[in-house]
């Protein structure tokens, strides 16, 4: 269609829980989707819209900006407002990015400010601009000993290394302990960074089956005879995707039989801060095997991009060091002395609380209004939202980010095809928990084919 559109893309706008506003947002996306409208198309001026709809001139004001902010239309002084070429550059609200909520009573950029204004003042200029290789020095790998006694005792620094994210340290393990073409076992739903590793360093994932508890100690013994594997990696608390906490009985019948394999255990451990109390840590059932990775991002925030790491000896951390020369070549020394500061004066344990105080908040908006269909863990940054056989998630998916809402599918967490399905939904990114409900409606409203679901045939 060239010229100015006609109005019968708004024929669907229909009753829903959205506001008004965004439902004509959600119509303009579907029409351009559709090809009902094309770019260059010209849309009626807003007081027209607003006449045929039967609503303020302030609503379709609001429709309208909000659809410039994702890029679906552009307005040109003296011409109109026409749709664009290209695709939304932006989700009206984030379900995808599992990142830690802003803490109430908390000033977070306020914070950092101050804590990098005083790590200037008693810090030397030396130390802040020279190369810190290796695996961090003495006073950060104390830090990182000091964070990681709440998985247990209290480590020498000699096993402790301190690194640019959880990722840089998860690398730095796998090359150090694994071959290109080695496999590594893992549940068969799995954190997406590590199967991005694994393609990029040669590496080969397989799923171990599991059960409500989690991981089988049987698969595990039946996958290492079939792959010959020596290393495998678990995510045991407040899994992610699944949310899924393993209880203690499980986690010790698995330090046995990886014991009885000689296997090597990478515990990936962002989320266990925020839970009050959590079962003993691979870390403490099996020390002389495991590997532990514990992150800031995911408990106290991003920015810091510091993790430590606890190896079962001070030998396996000069092979870490060595991999981490070879890769990031050191942790950023501005962030890592603010973690560590954070962590010496105990303001990282206030933020963490803070932040566990606000996702359990938004696990119970999240309890009340997608009701059923997923078992809610109360502190966890994200819940799984199993679909069966209903809806395939990577449909799902499509058709939210046509609505202007981004959600993770299970296709993003698979290691082995025939996984069970579903969504994993972030509920710390969204800036607000008025925000968060909004997307959660939303989300709601597609599950059931509500109006202007555009639910998906299967």
């Amino acid at each position: 269609m060239n010229g100015e559109s006609d109005l019968g893309w708004l024929s669907p706008l229909g009753e829903g829980p959205q506001p008004i506003y965004l439902r004509i947002v959600d119509a303009l996306a579907a029409a351009r989707s559709s090809g009902r409208l094309q770019p260059g198309d010209r849309l009626p001026p807003q007081r027209e819209l607003a006449r045929f709809l039967g609503v303020d001139l302030t609503t379709v004001t609001r429709a309208f900006t909000e659809a410039r902010r994702r890029n679906l239309i552009d307005a040109t002084a003296g011409r109109g407002t026409f749709v664009t070429p290209g695709e939304p550059e932006e989700p009206i609200l984030d379900l995808s990015m599992n990142i830690p909520p802003a803490p109430l009573g908390l000033n977070l950029p306020v914070l950092i400010r101050s804590g990098i204004e005083g790590l200037l003042k008693r810090s030397s200029a030396e130390a802040l601009l020279s190369y810190h290789p290796g695996p961090g020095s003495p006073a950060e790998r104390a830090a990182g000993s000091s964070w990681l006694a709440a998985t247990g005792d209290r480590l020498p620094v000699e096993r402790v290394a301190v690194g640019s994210g959880a990722q840089a340290l998860l690398a730095a393990v796998l090359l150090s302990q694994t071959r290109e073409g080695d496999t590594i076992l893992s549940d068969a739903l799995t954190y997406p960074g590590l199967i991005a590793l694994a393609g990029a360093t040669g590496r080969k994932l397989a799923a171990v089956g599991r059960d409500d508890d989690g991981m089988r100690p049987d698969h595990l013994e039946e996958e290492v005879r079939r792959h010959g594997a020596r290393v495998l990696y678990l995510n045991p608390t407040l899994h992610n995707p699944t949310a899924l906490t393993m209880p203690e009985g499980r986690r010790r019948e698995l330090a046995r039989m990886a014991g009885k394999l000689g296997l090597t255990i990478v515990e990936d451990d962002p989320y266990s801060p925020l839970q009050t109390s959590s079962p003993p840590a691979f870390l403490s059932l099996a020390p002389e095997r495991t590997f532990h990775v514990a992150t800031l991002a995911k408990c106290v925030s991003p920015f810091l991009r510091t993790a430590f790491l606890a190896a079962p000896n001070a030998e396996a951390i000069e092979r870490i060091a060595a991999a981490i020369r070879g890769t990031t070549m050191m942790a950023p020394p501005l962030m890592t002395g603010l973690a560590c500061e954070w962590v010496r004066s105990g303001l990282a344990g206030e933020i963490t609380a803070a932040v566990r105080a606000e996702a359990e908040a938004r696990q119970k908006i999240a309890r009340e209004i997608l009701s059923a269909g997923f078992a809610p863990a109360e502190s966890s940054l994200h819940l799984w939202y199993p679909l069966g056989e209903r809806r395939r998630s990577s449909e799902l998916a499509d058709v939210a980010r046509r609505r202007g809402l981004a959600i993770s599918p299970a296709e993003e967490f698979s290691v082995a095809p025939g996984v069970a399905d579903g969504l994993r939904l972030a509920l710390g990114a969204a800036s607000s928990r008025e925000r968060l409900e909004e997307g959660l409606r939303g989300l709601r409203s597609i599950l059931s084919g509500g109006p202007g679901s555009s639910r998906p045939q299967v």
